[in-house]
């Protein structure tokens, strides 16, 4: 069980490290401006870390007594698997990043259909008559543990019946692996999209875009009228590069900051 909990803290750190690229990372605007993606986003995030202390839980605490409580647990703790495997997809599909689950994922899927999903009828082949692969399941109630149960499928193909024993925690070890390296890929393509997006604006640093030290120097100085042209001049130049400012931070995404408003507040003073 140790090595089940050391794998949950590791994709306990795997998350903390997306949502530090995600809420400090140079794609965080690009994320916020697209609201279905955010919230998406979003979701998955909090959905991964709840089924992770669903799973911690659930293989720390004591296992009922009481036959529907054991109900309870085992429709509850198949149903975390489902949800954390959705979680990584749409993860995935947020970021844009090819979804490859392995067959250990889709097996699960799989057990968790027949034990809790589609019990009664659960058909494993395609649509048509001819490819249908149809069972009838049951859960073993003399058998339901912590650790797993036995179940009973009766095959309509095959008109034949067979136990088949489910582990918990095999299934867990094989989903939290699994997890592990879908989340290591999915942190390392985010650091590729920050280093293209870096690329892209290496050469235009924002510092270098307000070169304005000069012009309010000149404007402090100004004491009379004659001189009331040249601060135009000075005024000018201030909008002009406060304009190109303006755009480079479009451009990079941070319309959304709060300081982005008082450069808009600011161009509008000085060009009133």
């Amino acid at each position: 069980m140790d090595h089940l909990l050391d794998s949950l803290d590791q994709i306990e750190n795997l998350e903390n490290q997306l949502r530090n690229y995600i809420n400090c990372g140079v794609l965080h605007y690009q994320l916020l401006n697209d609201k279905h993606r955010w919230w998406m986003l979003c979701s998955a995030l909090d959905v991964l870390g709840d089924t992770s202390l669903a799973f911690k839980d659930y293989l720390q605490t004591e296992f009922p007594k009481e036959t529907g409580l054991k109900y309870i647990h085992c429709y509850g703790i198949l149903q975390c698997f489902i949800l954390q495997q959705d979680s990584l997809k749409h993860l995935y599909e947020v970021f844009k990043v090819q979804w490859e689950a392995n067959s250990e994922l889709k097996k699960i899927r799989k057990v968790r259909n027949a034990s809790i999903g589609h019990t009664i009828l659960n058909n494993e082949g395609g649509r048509s008559e001819k490819d249908k692969d149809e069972f009838n399941n049951f859960i073993s109630r003399i058998t339901i543990n912590k650790s797993g149960f036995d179940l009973l499928r009766y095959s309509k193909k095959k008109e034949d019946t067979v136990y088949e024993e489910i582990s918990i925690y095999e299934l867990l070890k094989k989903q939290l692996d699994e997890a592990i390296v879908l989340l290591r890929r999915l942190n390392k393509e985010i650091i590729i999209m920050e280093n293209e997006v870096k690329k892209k604006f290496e050469n235009e640093k924002l510092v270098g875009l307000l070169p304005i030290s000069y012009w309010f120097e000149k404007i402090h100085s100004i004491y009379d009228e004659q001189n009331k042209l040249f601060a135009y001049t000075a005024l000018d130049n201030i909008q002009r590069e406060y304009l190109a400012l303006k755009q480079s931070l479009e451009n990079r995404l941070l319309h959304g900051e709060y300081w982005f408003n008082e450069i808009e507040d600011y161009l509008g003073r000085v060009i009133n």
